[in-house]
């Protein structure tokens, strides 16, 4: 039986991953900095091996956690460390080689800067490109070490949170509406969305035959739509009315939240190359069923309050 160790096994791309693996048959230890979380015991219940150890621990660290498996799904977090990503990543790469992997598929994102000609700078996804580069190099330099690459689009998931449309009230009417304001142009590219979730079952096809995926990116959408259809679906699912409001990514950046600015830059990325650019993003629908915008909000019983 084929051992996948996963990274960030409690969190969403890494959570997909380890429940799609475990239900076609692979073994799958489960990368967790707490043991104890409600996520790890319900892996565990499911079958799969829990170890402590956090992407930030030394390469022998890493190492001894990765030994006897011979395949690892990875994913960074940019958001719990910021620059530190890149480190973190070609650390955990480096610890992969050394620890006999023979699989390696890294969860990464376009370069923004070097598309835009250094217009656009998303930290985010142009240190999981650098730490892409790097694993390229590995399985170059180490023709066994054989890598591919999934690539996320905007999260589905983000509408029930950071982006969930805003209640208003009319003050001459008293009609109720919801606003879904983001930075997403519609006079430019639609946004490409997915559900999170999807990501697990695109894995492990891709798992299940490194030689064809060797050095390749699966980039998936479920959708790709322009922010009035956006809130025309989240009407139609939720029976209230949602309109879109386009906010300038200028006037997004000096919103006062951290990443504000990050967030920004990566629109406006998308607004003009969208999350792909020019990389083909039909092979994923192929392998997998995606989901659409509308069976996200159906099957999670989206509401509007």
């Amino acid at each position: 039986m084929t051992v996948v160790t996963v990274f960030g096994a409690t969190g969403a791309q890494g959570g997909s991953v380890a429940r799609a693996l475990i239900k076609d048959g692979f073994k799958v230890r489960a990368l967790t900095r707490n043991p104890q979380s409600d996520g790890a015991k319900a892996l565990k219940n499911l079958g799969a091996e829990i170890v402590e150890c956090s992407d930030s621990d030394p390469k022998e660290v890493l190492e001894k956690a990765l030994k006897g498996s011979d395949s690892v799904f990875c994913v960074t977090n940019f958001w719990a460390y910021f620059e530190k990503e890149l480190e973190y990543g070609i650390n955990i790469a480096n610890a992969a080689l050394s620890a006999g992997i023979k699989h390696f598929v890294f969860s990464s994102l376009a370069p923004c800067n070097k598309i835009s000609g250094g217009r656009y700078n998303v930290p985010h996804f142009d240190l999981k490109y650098q730490i892409e580069e790097h694993i390229r190099k590995l399985s170059k330099e180490n023709p066994n070490f054989v890598t591919s690459f999934v690539y996320a689009p905007f999260y589905m998931q983000n509408f029930k949170t950071y982006f969930a449309p805003k209640r208003t009230v009319n003050e001459v009417t008293q009609e109720v509406s919801y606003v879904l304001g983001m930075p997403s142009d519609s006079k430019m590219l639609p946004l490409d969305m997915g559900d999170i979730d999807d990501i697990g079952s695109i894995v492990s096809v891709m798992m299940k035959d490194p030689t064809k995926y060797s050095g390749k990116i699966i980039p998936f959408s479920g959708d790709c739509l322009h922010g009035e259809k956006i809130a025309e679906i989240m009407s139609k699912v939720t029976g209230k009315k949602v309109v879109y409001n386009f906010i300038e990514p200028k006037v997004f950046a000096q919103f006062g939240f951290p990443g504000a600015g990050e967030l920004a830059e990566m629109f406006s990325y998308y607004n003009e190359f969208g999350a792909f650019d020019k990389l083909d993003k039909t092979e994923a629908s192929k392998i997998a069923k995606l989901t659409n915008l509308e069976e996200f909000l159906t099957r999670t019983k989206f509401q509007l309050e």
